[in-house]
């Protein structure tokens, strides 16, 4: 099992509905120990839920100066409320976890992302089977507006 960086696939969502792009990746899982394929969905709640603590205070940070600025924030703050609200996601078009709002979806692949007046960021999870291979692939697109959008990114990218 390793990890790979590798480039944008252009027939996923986030490649058809991000036009311009500021910044992009792509990391890509490739196992044989998973017997099913897990849906995009749940890649999205397992994802929320690796955060460490560490890390989890990042964001809660992000979240109480976000807010002083006017940006979207997060309107479950509390673990619990994170924990349950987790436990039931659907993945359907209009849900969100935190400020990431699920924006599309099909069988492989569910886009999620938000708009701001600093920046657009798109984050898909995607999941499929290739041969004997589970493939599961996070790919981020962001594209920058201005100046506080390139001070804002200069800060979180290196968390990505």
């Amino acid at each position: 099992m390793k990890i790979i960086e590798i480039e944008l696939n252009k027939e996923y969502l986030i490649t058809k509905q991000s036009k311009e792009v500021s910044y992009s990746d792509v990391f890509q899982l490739r196992t044989t120990l998973l017997n099913e394929v897990p849906k995009p969905k749940d890649c999205m709640v397992a994802f929320f839920k690796s955060f460490s603590p560490f890390f989890t205070k990042l964001l809660l940070s992000r979240e109480k100066i976000a807010k002083k600025m006017g940006l979207k924030t997060a309107t479950k703050l509390t673990h619990i409320e994170r924990e349950a609200y987790l436990n039931e996601f659907e993945g359907n078009i209009g849900d969100s976890i935190a400020i990431f709002d699920v924006l599309d979806k099909n069988d492989i692949e569910l886009l999620t992302g938000q708009t701001d007046k600093h920046l657009d960021f798109k984050l898909s999870f995607i999941s499929y089977k290739e041969e004997k291979d589970t493939i599961i692939e996070l790919a981020t697109v962001v594209k920058i507006h201005n100046t506080l959008g390139k001070i804002y990114f200069f800060f979180v990218k290196p968390f990505f």
